[in-house]
């Protein structure tokens, strides 16, 4: 009798993996190995073929599928667990926050002393001033994460990083601009669109629009930068909407089923453009149109989950040194912005007000960054970096580094 029930436990369960594969396939759209070894098992009855197959079958499916990944999200939403623990990089551990959103936070990172960084862009400021009589704008980025939208017990450092940055700048004449109060009350108004990913790091194109508008004004006020009104009015641009498109670099980790997916717009200009971006270390040289150049519409082709980044739509990712020119505003400012992947979005929209936005990325660009500004001749050095970037030490080697860590997000 005890062999029997085991006997039936064993099938029981069996089925329900077998329910459960093909539910998946189903969810993925495409017919899975164990569900055709299955259809073909009804029409032939033959045992043998279908326990021989069943493993490789169910392997095949589970590595096309990412259904380990589906399931465990998925059953951790069921549990209510808002904390994914990574066990192997800690600073990838994934934190649902109080309106459904992703989060990356290390739950046993200690805070860390980013004076050193702000003493970086003081030197850096100085070195601008006295060697090539150019100004340097601090620009901060937001980020995603607040304490007050954190589960109990988990604390984010990042704003507090970027307000220590920002005091060390205030007290050494660093001219600096502080994207977050700007954002906060633009979040706020009636009807704003989300500005940052659900199942991502990163602002959507939205929230870097917004971002682009202040430091538009900023640039407008500050450093005579003047720019057609029509560039910062979002009403200028036709959207694209791709629905439930975009995965992000949280939901990854987690699946679908933990968090949901994102939608990703694409802003074109309903005005007249032409660009050319070069980024020559990457053999990469593309002139058109805003939409054609400065974006990539071939990384939203097909929708892919795991595969994909949409994300890189916006200026194709992130690339040490790269050149954005403005062939319809040749007499326009140059900037030279030193950026980390916020940048992405905001670039492109920066450069519609610049004859030329050249970028660094200092996570790959291991060169003094002084021995560039003759040849670039910028009128304006920018560094925007996200509050939870200023913790990063490479982002502050403006000159030079042997070596650089591996990628962080």
């Amino acid at each position: 009798m005890k062999r029997k029930h085991s006997m039936t436990a064993v099938l029981f369960l069996a089925g329900l993996l077998a329910g459960l594969l093909i539910l998946a396939s189903s969810f993925f759209g495409q017919e899975g190995k164990l569900e055709t070894l299955l259809k073909n098992f009804v029409r032939s009855g033959d045992v043998t073929a279908l326990v021989t197959g069943a493993e490789g079958a169910a392997n095949q499916d589970l590595d096309r599928s990412h259904f380990f990944i589906q399931l465990f999200g998925g059953v951790q939403r069921l549990m209510g667990r808002r904390a994914i623990v990574d066990m192997a990089e800690a600073d990838y551990t994934v934190v649902k926050m109080d309106d459904g959103a992703l989060t990356f936070e290390n739950l046993s990172r200690e805070p860390v002393d980013v004076t050193p960084h702000g003493e970086a862009l003081v030197q850096l400021d100085r070195a601008l001033r006295d060697q090539f009589d150019l100004p340097l704008l601090y620009i901060q980025a937001p980020q995603k994460a607040s304490n007050d939208a954190l589960p109990t017990g988990v604390t984010d450092y990042g704003n507090g990083y970027a307000d220590s940055l920002l005091s060390v700048l205030a007290e050494n004449g660093v001219d600096y601009l502080d994207l977050r109060p700007g954002m906060e009350a633009a979040a706020a108004q009636p009807d704003a669109p989300a500005f940052f990913f659900r199942t991502d790091h990163h602002w959507t194109p939205e929230g870097g629009f917004a971002g682009y508008q202040i430091l538009s004004r900023c640039l407008d006020e500050h450093y005579g930068m003047e720019a057609p009104a029509l560039f910062t009015d979002p009403d200028s641009y036709e959207k694209m909407v791709y629905e439930d498109y975009f995965l992000g670099s949280q939901g990854k980790r987690v699946g679908t089923l933990y968090a949901g997916t994102d939608d990703i717009t694409l802003w074109k200009p309903k005005f007249e453009t032409s660009f050319t971006y070069s980024v020559p270390l990457n053999a990469i040289e593309r002139t058109g149109p805003f939409e054609e150049s400065l974006l990539f519409p071939e990384r939203v082709a097909e929708r892919d989950y795991f595969g994909g980044n949409p994300y890189t739509l916006y200026a194709g990712g992130d690339y040490n040194l790269a050149r954005m020119t403005n062939h319809f505003n040749p007499d326009g400012p140059r900037i030279l912005l030193i950026r980390d992947s916020y940048s992405c979005v905001l670039a492109p929209f920066l450069a519609l007000n610049c004859s030329e936005v050249v970028t660094i990325d200092l996570r790959y660009f291991k060169e003094n960054v002084l021995d560039y500004i003759e040849w670039l001749d910028p009128d304006l050095v920018c560094v925007m970096y996200t509050a939870s970037s200023t913790r990063l030490p490479e982002l502050f080697q403006f000159f030079g580094a042997e070596e650089k860590p591996g990628f962080r997000y």
